[in-house]
């Protein structure tokens, strides 16, 4: 594709990420893929698409996928087609329709790859029953093999109210603040900051040594922490304390960098866990996390925080690459 505007892929039901990111800018204009397949993610992808304050000279396609032998069949696509237009009719942006053809999530990545997307949202369910559980889901596939952000697309839609950032610190996570601040989010959107500090510390070897059971001292007594123990765990407690702090304070000054102001939280526990636990508690409508940064969850294709995430966020979860 020539020109100036880059690519959003949006995805809702069985439907890629460029170089602007490296220097965190998002261009003037974009180029918006809305993959369509009938269901109500793919209606709420539509919807979501529908709210977002882009820029002129914007473009949004809207994509199917045409899989022999499995729904949607062509009649069905084609209604989806036209829900879409429906929606998004009297936008001042130019809309198109492709229809594609194969295996739904190969072909997404495929024309991912090809136009260079900004973004690609997915619904996190299709029409296909099964795909709702199986780890082979196209979200799934899709999410594990894009190197570009990817929106998780979930229902019910009710706007755009709250977005939680989730950070660690990590250059993805600055990358993901990057983004963010320069997303077309509706005006009154509230913005969160959420940073998850380590539960426990990793002590030094010596410290968890087992130390020798001479009599007459108990066994329970043996495994108490000592006092050097003890001491090495405050002093890891205030520097987490300390590191979060600093870590939520970088997060806001780079979103408002853009005059997007932020409340900041910092929490203790398991990432993932603590997450979900703000995220309902909150009443968020999009988690955005920057993937493969989250430090010591690293699992076979893709981090267990995206995992979890996709399996049991209410909301909608954006991963950016």
């Amino acid at each position: 594709m020539m020109g100036s505007a880059r690519s959003i892929v949006v995805t809702g039901g069985s439907c890629g990420y460029n170089d602007f990111a490296m220097n965190g800018e998002i261009p003037a204009a974009f180029r918006i893929h809305l993959a369509v397949d009938g269901s109500e993610h793919s209606l709420a992808a539509t919807q979501l698409v529908r709210d977002l304050q882009l820029p002129p000279g914007s473009e949004i396609t809207i994509l199917g996928v045409l899989t022999p032998g499995r729904p949607p069949g062509k009649s069905r696509l084609q209604a989806a087609f036209a829900q879409a237009e429906k929606i998004l009719k009297g936008s001042p942006l130019e809309i198109k329709s492709k229809l594609l053809h194969g295996h739904a999530a190969k072909k997404i990545i495929e024309y991912g790859s090809e136009h260079r997307p900004d973004l690609m949202a997915i619904g996190a369910k299709g029409l296909y029953p099964v795909l709702k559980i199986l780890l082979g889901s196209t979200a799934y596939k899709v999410v594990e093999n894009a190197r570009w952000p990817v929106l998780v697309m979930r229902t019910p839609y009710r706007g755009l109210r709250r977005v939680l950032l989730a950070t660690d610190g990590s250059a993805n996570s600055r990358h993901a603040a990057q983004y963010l601040a320069r997303f077309p989010l509706p005006e009154q959107t509230e913005l969160q900051v959420l940073h998850v500090k380590s539960l426990f510390p990793s002590m030094p070897a010596p410290a968890y040594g087992m130390r020798p059971l001479t009599p007459p001292i108990p066994f329970m007594l043996s495994m108490m922490p000592s006092p050097a123990e003890l001491q090495y765990v405050s002093r890891h407690t205030e520097l987490a304390e300390q590191k979060g702090q600093t870590i939520l304070a970088e997060t806001k000054t780079i979103l408002q960098s853009a005059i997007r102001e932020a409340t900041t939280f910092l929490r203790q526990g398991d990432p993932a866990a603590e997450i979900l636990e703000h995220s309902e508690a909150q009443d968020i409508d999009l988690i955005v996390v920057g993937p493969r940064g989250l430090k010591g969850l690293e699992a076979r294709g893709w981090d267990s925080v995206s995992r979890k995430l996709v399996d049991y966020a209410n909301s909608s979860v954006l991963f950016v690459r």
